[in-house]
């Protein structure tokens, strides 16, 4: 059997049997509770992505499969079996490996096994903490940009509340110079009929010494010359 065929068999373990549900339900299980993805999330989640992270770790199984008939050798067979072995089934393919590998036995098998979910593990969690760390990296990044913003806000709000102070004050300033503007001709009005009185006063004055002038000059012209 080629690499390619066993990889395409043993991934259907991951899949056997596993609708909407019961992948939602795996996830969640195997996910620890600081880092539980919401449930809304989970629901709407992109099956591809993990279909396509079930296919890494398939193939980083398939690069590190021991040597000799073991875990990976006896997974294979059972579903060569069938999709769903039972009891029988896993005696039946245990039977035919010791044909195979006189010195298997099921403590060996189980070591096996755990030695392909530590590596699961192991790389799992290393992605897991690439993830963790990429988010705390963006959360900080997000921060520093909130408040740079917040900041920015804030200036701006306490340079607006310094010009509506000071176009209150302008305004202020107007209403009175306007009061003052419109005051003008009273102000002035009773300076201006005084000085009229006073100059048509001295324009009568006038006149009536002109006048005078005029009489005595006319008499002088008269009687003296």
């Amino acid at each position: 059997m080629s690499e390619k065929d066993k990889g395409f068999k043993f991934r259907r373990l991951f899949f056997r049997d596993a609708g909407p549900g019961t992948q939602e339900k795996q996830i969640q299980s195997a996910e620890p509770v600081s880092n539980k993805i919401p449930q809304t999330y989970v629901g709407v989640q992109d099956q591809s992505l993990v279909e396509d992270f079930v296919q890494r770790l398939q193939n980083l199984i398939n690069k590190n499969n021991q040597p000799g008939f073991d875990f990976l050798e006896f997974t294979e067979s059972l579903f060569e079996e069938k999709q769903n072995p039972d009891a029988e089934i896993y005696k039946i393919v245990f039977r035919i490996a010791q044909k195979i590998d006189k010195s298997l036995t099921p403590s060996r098998l189980i070591d096996s096994a755990m030695f392909y979910k530590d590596l699961v593990q192991r790389a799992a969690d290393s992605e897991i903490n690439k993830g963790v760390s990429k988010k705390q990296e963006l959360q900080a990044e997000k921060d520093t940009e909130r408040n740079n913003l917040g900041n920015g806000l804030k200036d701006t709000r306490t340079k607006i509340q310094q010009l509506t102070r000071q176009i209150q004050e302008l305004q202020n300033q107007e209403v009175a110079l306007n009061n003052q503007f419109l005051a003008i001709d009273q102000k002035y009005e009773s300076k201006f009929i005084d000085l009229e009185r006073k100059i048509g006063a001295i324009r009568d004055a006038k006149e009536q010494v002109i006048v005078s002038i005029v009489d005595i000059e006319a008499g002088i012209k008269s009687n003296l010359s």
